[in-house]
């Protein structure tokens, strides 16, 4: 695993739940992959390489205070001359980690732990170097992700250059991963094996994340919603961000999928709720319910990819960037358009159609659209 989870796997640590006497692995998976929120209380040792042991705390050092967002809870890790900043984003049945070490000279982390662990990993700065036992990519590329799960954490995060590193990782109860109605082969053997308790990597190597799986996590990390508005976001995101990753590892499989005559007119209507909707997004949960019921989360995503092209999030963004050049090109303000748009301010608006059409909504309405 990248370094990265070797902490925050001592960090967050999905626990899945304590083994019930006489129960089958399944069962035992079952009741399930709970995730443990006390940071203090875990049977964790996090070990510096000639400085010894350092402990968590939410103590808060100036040295990191800018960096910190607004969202759920904020643990430190303070070493000689490293600190790590975790932030948690809680949701129904997963955690996610925010991520920064700012190390000023070469650092070498131990982490060892009876703590199990199922997550999705994203390297998004910079390479932690090291070894995780019984994984065998423990390193991950910038901008790469891998899924794994281990019975027990022994971890070694090797830090090579005083810089900053970066990553992002999303601890999973099992339950949310039934939820989804995820079926292909390569999933079905990795979680045979997260059933009998045995170490397991999804794929061989990592893979390249997608834009679509970038963009929703800096979306996660970059928003000004408000509390309900995020956490619908962060509900939407993760499981977008989840489907994309294994998506991604079975693309050949997954576009062998079947869809029937029930999935394909329920995609479509989801394609006219997403328009009946715009400029609000009902979230995949609302389309799922309301498609009919033939629909899970995994179907909608590839089915809807498959017929349009795009997910049902991304046609959502054009919808909405379509009626933002509507009313531009009609004359109304910018400030106007952003608060038609459900935009939070009229920056946010400004900035998304400039990353969009490489030009503000000024620009565009002054070349006559």
């Amino acid at each position: 695993m990248t370094g990265e989870d070797w902490l925050h796997k001592s960090v967050e640590a999905l626990v899945i739940g304590a083994q019930a006497i006489g129960g089958s692995s399944k069962e035992i998976c079952q009741k399930q992959l709970k995730i443990n929120q006390n940071l203090f209380t875990m049977n964790l040792e996090i070990k510096q390489e000639g400085y010894g042991e350092i402990e968590f705390s939410d103590s808060i050092p100036d040295a990191v205070t800018k960096s910190v967002l607004n969202c759920g809870r904020v643990v430190v890790l303070s070493g000689h001359q490293c600190i790590g900043l975790f932030q948690q984003f809680q949701g129904d049945g997963f955690s996610a980690w925010y991520n920064k070490f700012l190390i000023s000279a070469p650092t070498i982390l131990n982490a060892r732990g009876d703590v199990r662990v199922l997550e999705l990993r994203i390297a998004l700065r910079n390479i932690i170097k090291g070894k995780w036992d019984q994984i065998n990519q423990a390193e991950l590329p910038v901008n790469h992700f891998q899924m794994g799960f281990v019975p027990h954490i022994i971890t070694k995060a090797i830090f090579e250059a005083p810089q900053l590193y970066e990553t992002f990782d999303i601890h999973f109860e099992f339950s949310f991963l039934e939820k989804i109605g995820i079926d292909y082969k390569t999933l079905d053997r990795f979680m045979k094996l997260v059933y009998d308790n045995q170490p397991a990597e999804l794929s061989k190597r990592p893979f390249k994340c997608t834009n679509f799986m970038l963009d929703s996590i800096y979306v996660l990390l970059q928003n000004s919603y408000t509390a309900a508005g995020k956490a619908r976001l962060l509900h939407n995101n993760v499981t977008n961000i989840l489907i994309a990753a294994l998506e991604e590892v079975g693309k050949e499989e997954i576009d062998n999928l079947p869809l029937s005559i029930q999935d394909i007119d329920a995609l479509h209507h989801v394609k006219e709720l997403i328009e009946t909707h715009c400029p609000v997004y009902p979230g995949n949960d609302v389309l799922i319910k309301k498609a009919r019921n033939t629909l899970n989360a995994f179907k909608l995503s590839y089915g809807f990819k498959r017929l349009f092209g795009v997910s049902p999030y991304e046609y959502f963004q054009e919808q909405r960037f379509l009626m933002a050049k509507g009313l531009l090109r009609e004359g109304n303000k910018v400030n106007s358009v952003a608060h038609e748009l459900e935009y939070e301010s009229s920056t946010a608006f400004i900035k998304a159609f400039r990353q969009r059409f490489h030009r503000t909504p000024k620009q565009f309405q002054k070349s006559g659209g």
